[in-house]
This record gives C-alpha cells, sequence and structure tokens, in this order.
C-alpha cells in the first residue's frame, strides 16, 4: 500500500486518540492487578501488543476480565501497560524514587516475560546511554548483575551492553571491589568478558559522545534517538523491525 501525507497523518490521529483511552479506562474490559493498583484495559490492545496476553486470552482464560500480576513491581508492570498504548514511561515521579538503571532492566525482563519485542528494544535503547553515564556507580553494578540474573543465556540484549561497558571502563573498574565481586558472583559474565569484549561494542562507538540523531520508520512511524556513535548498530525500525528507515 502507497503511504500518503493524508495516510500518515490518520494514523498519528489514531495513535494519539488510542493513548487517550488508557488513563480514562474508557471501554475498558480487562482489569490487571498489579500489588498497589487495578490497572484498567483493552483486551484487544493488550493482545494485540503482547504474545503471551494473547495465548492466555485465546484458551482457558478466554472469558476473564481479570489478571493478577502480582509478582512484578507494580511501576514495572505500569511501564508496561503505558506502551500498550503507545505512552513512555517515566519514573522520575515513582516513590520511592527507582534506579533508572535497574528499573529498565525489569521493565526488560517484564517484556521478555510478556512476550512485547518492541518494548525490550526500547528498554535497552535506555540501558544504552544509563549505563555509559552511569558506569561508575554501584547502581550500575547492581543493574549489571539482575540484568544477567533475569535474562536466559541466549539473550545477548542487555548482557552485551554491560560486557560493553565493562571493557571500555575496565581499567577503572578493576580498583573497585565492588566490580570484583560482581564477576565472581554473576554466572557467566567473566566468561562474556573474554569471549565477547570486542563483539558489540567498539572503542570508538563508545565514547561518550552527547549528539544524536533522529529516525523514523516508514512503515509504523514510530520515532526515536539514538547517540550518533550507535546509530549505526540499529539499521532498522526496533519496534517493527522494518529497514525502511529514514533520519531527518
Amino acid at each position: 500500500m502507497e503511504l500518503t501525507a493524508h495516510s500518515v497523518e490518520g494514523t498519528d490521529r489514531f495513535v494519539h486518540r488510542l493513548a487517550e483511552f488508557y488513563p480514562t479506562g474508557t471501554f475498558s474490559d480487562l482489569t490487571i492487578y498489579t500489588t498497589d493498583q487495578a490497572l484498567k484495559v483493552h483486551r484487544f490492545i493488550v493482545c494485540s501488543r503482547s504474545e503471551a496476553f494473547r495465548q492466555i486470552f485465546s484458551n482457558e482464560n478466554k472469558e476473564a476480565h481479570a489478571f493478577e500480576i502480582k509478582d512484578e513491581h507494580p511501576r514495572v508492570v505500569e511501564a508496561m501497560i503505558r506502551s500498550f498504548y503507545g505512552l513512555h514511561y517515566d519514573i522520575s515521579q515513582s516513590e520511592p524514587r527507582m534506579c533508572p538503571l535497574l528499573f529498565n532492566v525489569q521493565v526488560y525482563a517484564i517484556a521478555n516475560r510478556f512476550e512485547v519485542e518492541y518494548l525490550k528494544i526500547q528498554a535497552k535503547l535506555t540501558f544504552v546511554t544509563l549505563a555509559q553515564d552511569h558506569w561508575d556507580t554501584d547502581e550500575f553494578l547492581t543493574a549489571a548483575f539482575e540484568a544477567y540474573k533475569t535474562t536466559p543465556k541466549a539473550d545477548r540484549g542487555l548482557r552485551d551492553v554491560v560486557v560493553a561497558v565493562c571493557q571500555k571502563y575496565r581499567r577503572e573498574l578493576r580498583e573497585k571491589k565492588a566490580f570484583e565481586k560482581l564477576v565472581q558472583e554473576t554466572p557467566g559474565l567473566a566468561t562474556d568478558l573474554v569471549l565477547l569484549s570486542h563483539r558489540w561494542l567498539p572503542q570508538s562507538a563508545s565514547t561518550r559522545v552527547r549528539l544524536v540523531q533522529s529516525f523514523s520508520c516508514l512503515s509504523c512511524f514510530a520515532k526515536w534517538q539514538i547517540q550518533v556513535g550507535l546509530a549505526e548498530y540499529f539499521t532498522a525500525c526496533p519496534f517493527c523491525h522494518d529497514d525502511k528507515v529514514g533520519a531527518f
């Protein structure tokens, strides 16, 4: 189908209106319960965004109007639900305030659990920037441990970021007792540091450059920004995986 300015404008309006349904709960037919709130959502939207939810509500829970996710942090669940409606997640207002690095690791984990691929990409992109900015903090070491703890060995999404950052700042990190403890207590990290340290992020691409490049997808109309030094690693749309991507 040929895209026109009119069709793009119509899609933008639809996505904007879709976002309005989440805070109001208008026409909601499903409630997702966390440990501290009830999220009014729409079965069609939830199932169209998550393959896991589609399977859940296609079988024995076909007529269910409630679902519980009480084994995840409520703000993390809320972040996933907001993403279903095209809304960004923001933890700056959460009380008590959560560590952004650890929060994005948990978002990545719940996206993996419920098979929300585009959200995994979003969480990874955010984690890339945060890890480079906060590599010298205890929060990074905690998030690195959690990234390995909550992802399977074959999922290289966050693990490669951890390895790349540790490799770049290896001299400084080796001076930290906490880093030594991280390597000793994190299964697989020591091996990855040896075998995969040059696999994903070369030295020239891991510098602290603050310039960003903006991109848009001509297929799903998503927009995102990536640091210039990292842009070459994301040549396809991180949301629909199409390669019809343009810079602006």
